[in-house]
C-alpha cells in the first residue's frame, strides 16, 4: 500500500520524461504574468484569515520536447500538464502549511528534475530563470495580495532554495518584521547563505527564524546535492542537538491524493536523530526499500527520504506552524 501511495505521489510530481538526448536549447517558455490569476495555484485569492503562506513548490517536472524537438529545462506554467503535475504537492504543503491561513502558491519556470544533475554552475544558471519568476511572484503578493498582513515563507527543495534566496535577497527591516518563519525544508543553508535574516531556529515555538532539516536512514545517505548545511532541527522534538525524538513525538505520516485528500495516516511509527557530523536527520522506524524510486535513484538513493519528507513529518509541522503563529501573535499583543 505504501509503496503505491508514493508511486501515486511521484507520478503527481512528474510529468512523462519525453526524450532528452536533444542538444539545442530552445527558446524559454513565457513568463508568467503575476497580476493574473491563472498565474497562482487557486487564482491567488486569500480566504480572509489572519495570516498568509507564501509557498513555492519543490521540483516536479522532467525535461521536455518543444514543439520544434528541443529539449527545454523549464516548467512550462501555461501547459495544463505542467500545472497537473506541481498541483497534488502543492495541495500536500496547503495542507500542512495553511490549516489556519490564507495560502498563495506562485507557479513558476522551475528547473527540471534532470537539471539537478548538472554541474553547479548549470544549476545556478538555469535557477535563475525560476528565482526571477519567484522573486516577481513574492513582490506581487506583498505589494498586492498581503495587505500588511503576518506571513510564513515556506518550500521544499527547489522551493527551500527559493525561501532561502529570498531571504538573502529580498527581505528588509520592515517586511521581516512580519516574517513568522521560514522553512526552506529539504534544503541546505551553507556557510555562503549570508544575511542578517537568515536566524536559525532553536526551539518551537521562536519566530523570525528558519527551519530546515533532509531526511535519511544513515548519514552516508545525505548526498552531495543536500549536504553542507551548517544548521538542522528534529521536527519531533524541536531540538538542535542530537537527542533523539521519539515515536511517541511523532503526531503522523500523511499521503494524499492528487486533489489534496488523505489516503493513509499513521503516527508515533518514526524516531530520528540530528547527525552531529553532517547535519542530517536520521530516521527509524520505516523501510528504507519501500520509499525508493529507481527514476529518481540519480538524485535519490536508497535511503534518502527527500522526496516524502513532508508526508513523514505532516503533522508535526502542522502544529509547528500554528504553535510559531501564535507566539507571534502573543509576542505582537504583549508589545
Amino acid at each position: 500500500m505504501k509503496r503505491k501511495v508514493l508511486l501515486c505521489l511521484l507520478l503527481c510530481w512528474t510529468v512523462l520524461l519525453s526524450g532528452c538526448n536533444g542538444h539545442s536549447e530552445p527558446d524559454l517558455p513565457v513568463a508568467p504574468d503575476y497580476a493574473q490569476s491563472e498565474a497562482w495555484f487557486g487564482g491567488g485569492i486569500g480566504e480572509g484569515r489572519d495570516y498568509d503562506v507564501f509557498y513555492i513548490v519543490p521540483t516536479c517536472v522532467f525535461d521536455w520536447r518543444d514543439a520544434d524537438g528541443d529539449v527545454c529545462h523549464y516548467m512550462d506554467v501555461y501547459e495544463p500538464s505542467h500545472r497537473a503535475s506541481v498541483d497534488g504537492p502543492i495541495r500536500l504543503a496547503r495542507g500542512i502549511f495553511a490549516d489556519e491561513a490564507n495560502f498563495f502558491a506562485p507557479y513558476y519556470r522551475q528547473i527540471t528534475i534532470e537539471s539537478w544533475t548538472e554541474s553547479d554552475e548549470v544549476i545556478e544558471s538555469r535557477f535563475a530563470v525560476a528565482y526571477a519568476d519567484i522573486e516577481a511572484a513574492f513582490r506581487y503578493y506583498v505589494e498586492n495580495l498581503n495587505d500588511g498582513r503576518p506571513f510564513v515563507l515556506a518550500g521544499h527543495s527547489q522551493g527551500g532554495k527559493a525561501v532561502i534566496e529570498l531571504l538573502c535577497r529580498d527581505m528588509a527591516d520592515s517586511l521581516y518584521a512580519r516574517l513568522i518563519a521560514a522553512y526552506p525544508l529539504g534544503y541546505p543553508v551553507r556557510d555562503t547563505d549570508v544575511s542578517p535574516y537568515l536566524i536559525p531556529a532553536a526551539s518551537a515555538d521562536d519566530t523570525g527564524v528558519y527551519v530546515t532539516f533532509s531526511s535519511v536512514s544513515s548519514p552516508d545517505r545525505l548526498t552531495e546535492l543536500l549536504s553542507g548545511s551548517r544548521t538542522a532541527i528534529n521536527p519531533l522534538n524541536w531540538r538542535t542537538d542530537s537527542r533523539p525524538g521519539t515515536k511517541e513525538e511523532h503526531l503522523g505520516t500523511v499521503f494524499t491524493s492528487v486533489d489534496g485528500s488523505i489516503v493513509s495516516e499513521e503516527a508515533h511509527v518514526i524516531s530520528a536523530y540530528l547527525d552531529d557530523a553532517t547535519e542530517a536527520l536520521v530516521v527509524s522506524g520505516i523501510d528504507p526499500a519501500a520509499y525508493y524510486e529507481p527514476a529518481l535513484a540519480d538524485l535519490f538513493p536508497v535511503g534518502n527520504y527527500h522526496v516524502v519528507e513532508l508526508n513523514f513529518f505532516y503533522r508535526n509541522l502542522q502544529r509547528n506552524v500554528k504553535d510559531r503563529a501564535a507566539a507571534f501573535f502573543a509576542a505582537q499583543a504583549a508589545q
